[in-house]
């Protein structure tokens, strides 16, 4: 892979020369298109660099794939150990034994911690709970493209990106 890389490296230096020795290439694409197919490795270089990121998509999506079955693994083996444990506490529970103790462990069933339950946030008096301050990105991308000047927000372009249509 490193190698691509030093072939684009290379292209890019070859393809500022060309552009600097030729300056009306910089006016028209189509010329400009000929002249570096014919004088540089733009196209071996480019199909290379397809050719791998083809390959590494598919690995990744082979990778997801392969999560996908392993999550669907983890949680058939993470339900069973909850009915396993819910196998011992019934166990237990039948036995009216709060603790055992074995070799390999020691279980002991526990009473449950009080914990908050929120029946109606309306309610609540203030200091009890927390507000959460979010931006209306819609609501702010329309004002700013209407001319609108916003403190705190303004438009942004993103970079500019590679559309690939593989034939």
């Amino acid at each position: 892979m490193s190698a691509l890389y030093v072939d684009a490296a290379y292209l890019k230096h070859e393809i500022t020369r060309i552009i600097s020795d030729y300056p009306e290439l910089a006016g028209d694409e189509d010329l400009r298109a000929d002249m570096l197919e014919g004088e540089t490795d733009l196209n071996r270089v480019v199909g290379k660099a397809l050719n791998a990121r083809q390959e590494a998509a598919s690995m990744a999506e082979a990778i997801k794939s392969r999560e996908e079955d392993l999550k669907v693994r983890r949680a058939r083996f993470e339900k069973k150990a909850d009915a396993m444990k819910a196998l011992i506490q019934s166990v237990m529970e039948s036995a009216n034994l709060d603790k055992l103790t074995l070799p390999e462990a020691t279980l002991s069933i526990r009473k449950p911690l009080p914990k908050v339950e929120v029946t109606d946030t309306e309610q609540l008096p203030q200091g009890f709970y927390k507000l959460e301050r979010k931006a209306d990105k819609t609501a702010l991308k329309q004002a700013l493209m209407s001319g609108e000047q916003i403190p705190g927000a303004e438009l942004a372009l993103g970079d500019d990106t590679l559309s690939i249509r593989v034939k």
